[in-house]
C-alpha cells in the first residue's frame, strides 16, 4: 500500500502486520494467574520460572508490531525458542496462546499469552503443532522466522525495519524520533476532518449551520396495472374479484431549522424548497416500495459543496442539492463520518469481539468518484 511517510510517498508491503498489531493491542488478551491454582514449589517452580523467563526474553526481543499480534505463528515461534533452550523434551502446543504441560497425571499446564501466564488443568493434551513451517502461509511468517534466527544466535533484532521496510527507514532519514512517530501513525493514510454528529431523519448543512427535515404525507392513490385477487365476505356468498392493484402515493414538505450560534438548540422551523431534498425523498419512496415497508425508512445525512450524502440502513447515497437527479448508490454497510476538501468521508465498522470494533475510514472524492482508504483504527 502506498503511504506518505515523512513527506515521501512509499510502498509499505507489510501493512497487514501493523493492522494485526493494532488489533492485538486493542484486545489486550490476558490470562489470569490465580493463587488458588498454586504451584508445587518442590516440583514445578524452578522449571516454570525458567519457561516464563525464556518466554519473556524472546517476547521482549520482538519489534513492533510482532509482539502485539495475536496469532499462532507468533506463539509457534516462541515455542521453538523455548524448545531450543531447554535440553529435555517438553509437551508444548499452540492454542489461543502457548501451552506447556507440567504434570502428566493432573494435566497441569502453563498457559502463556501476551506478557501474562496462568496455571491451568487440561484434560486432553494437544499434539505438538509448533513446527514453524506449518505456518509458512501465515501473515508474519518471514518476520517471525527472522527474529527466531537472530535471537537463537544471540544476535540483535534492532535492524528489523531495515530488513523488512528499507524504504520506510530511508524515508525517515534513519532518525529514531521520525521512525517512532511514523510507526505510531502507520495506519493513517491521509488527514481526516473531525467527525460530524448526525441526527436521525435530518439532513445537516455543515457549511450554513442549519438542518432540514421532512413531513411526509399521503396525497392519494394510483392503480399500478398489476392485478390483485380480492375476496368479498360481506354477503351470504364468498365472492372473488380481480382488480388492478392500488397503492398510496406520497409527497412531502421540507423544513429548515437555523441553529443558534454556539448551541444545539434551534430557532423556529420554517418551510423551505431546497430542490435536492426531492432526490432524497424519491430514494426513500423507492426503498419503501421495493421492500414493501409499512413506513418510510429512517435516514441521516449532510449537505456539502452542493451535494447531499445520506444513508439508509447503512447504505450510502450521494445526490445533488441544487438540482434534480437520481441518487447514486456508493457503499453498503457504512455510516457518514465527515466532509472536507471536496470529499465525503464514511466509516465501516466491524465488531471484533464484544468489546472491540475495527473502524475503517474511507473518502469519496465528489469530483471523480474515487474511493480511498484513509485510516484503520480499533476502538472500544
Amino acid at each position: 500500500m502506498k503511504k506518505l511517510v515523512n513527506s515521501k510517498v512509499i510502498d509499505i508491503d507489510n501493512i497487514e502486520l501493523f493492522e494485526l498489531g493494532a488489533e492485538g493491542l486493542a484486545m489486550q488478551s490476558t490470562t489470569i494467574s490465580k493463587t488458588s491454582d498454586g504451584i508445587d514449589q518442590d516440583i514445578n517452580s524452578p522449571i516454570v520460572q525458567r519457561y516464563i523467563k525464556l518466554y519473556d526474553i524472546f517476547l521482549k526481543s520482538m519489534p513492533y508490531p510482532l509482539y502485539a499480534i495475536e496469532n499462532d505463528v507468533k506463539y509457534a515461534t516462541l515455542a521453538n525458542f523455548i524448545k531450543q533452550s531447554v535440553r529435555d523434551e517438553i509437551e508444548i502446543w499452540v492454542e489461543n496462546g502457548l501451552f506447556i504441560k507440567l504434570e502428566k497425571d493432573t494435566g497441569m499446564s502453563l498457559h502463556l499469552i501476551n506478557n501474562t501466564w496462568s496455571i491451568e488443568y487440561i484434560k486432553q493434551i494437544k499434539e505438538d503443532n509448533t513446527d514453524i513451517e506449518l505456518f509458512k502461509d501465515s501473515v508474519g511468517y518471514n518476520e517471525y522466522k527472522w527474529v527466531l534466527d537472530k535471537v537463537s544466535h544471540r544476535e540483535t533484532t534492532k535492524n528489523f525495519y531495515k530488513e523488512f521496510m528499507p524504504k520506510f527507514i530511508e524515508a525517515c532519514n534513519e532518525e529514531p524520533m521520525v521512525i517512532n512517530w511514523e510507526l505510531k501513525n502507520i495506519l493513517t493514510f491521509s488527514s481526516i476532518p473531525n467527525q460530524i454528529e448526525l441526527k436521525q431523519n435530518t439532513i445537516i448543512n455543515i457549511a450554513d449551520d442549519c438542518e432540514y427535515s421532512f413531513d411526509i404525507f399521503c396525497n392519494g392513490t394510483i392503480e399500478t396495472g398489476e392485478k390483485a385477487l380480492t375476496w368479498d365476505f360481506t354477503g351470504d356468498d364468498i365472492n372473488s374479484n380481480i382488480r388492478n392493484k392500488v397503492i398510496r402515493t406520497y409527497d412531502f414538505d421540507s423544513y429548515i431549522k437555523k441553529l443558534t450560534a454556539g448551541a444545539k438548540e434551534s430557532d423556529k422551523m420554517s418551510k423551505c424548497n431546497l430542490i435536492g431534498l426531492r432526490n432524497v425523498f424519491t430514494q426513500l419512496c423507492a426503498i419503501k416500495n421495493s421492500n414493501e415497508m409499512n413506513k418510510f425508512p429512517n435516514f441521516e445525512g449532510i449537505i456539502y459543496d452542493n451535494y447531499i450524502a445520506f444513508t439508509v440502513d447503512k447504505r450510502l447515497y450521494i445526490t445533488k442539492s441544487n438540482k434534480l437527479m437520481e441518487a447514486i448508490d456508493i457503499a453498503h454497510g457504512v455510516s457518514i463520518y465527515s466532509a472536507d476538501s471536496g470529499k465525503i468521508y464514511f466509516i465501516k465498522s466491524k465488531q471484533i469481539n464484544q468489546y472491540i470494533s475495527k473502524d475503517t475510514i474511507y473518502s469519496y472524492t465528489l469530483k471523480n468518484g474515487s474511493i480511498r482508504m484513509c485510516k484503520i483504527q480499533f476502538s472500544n
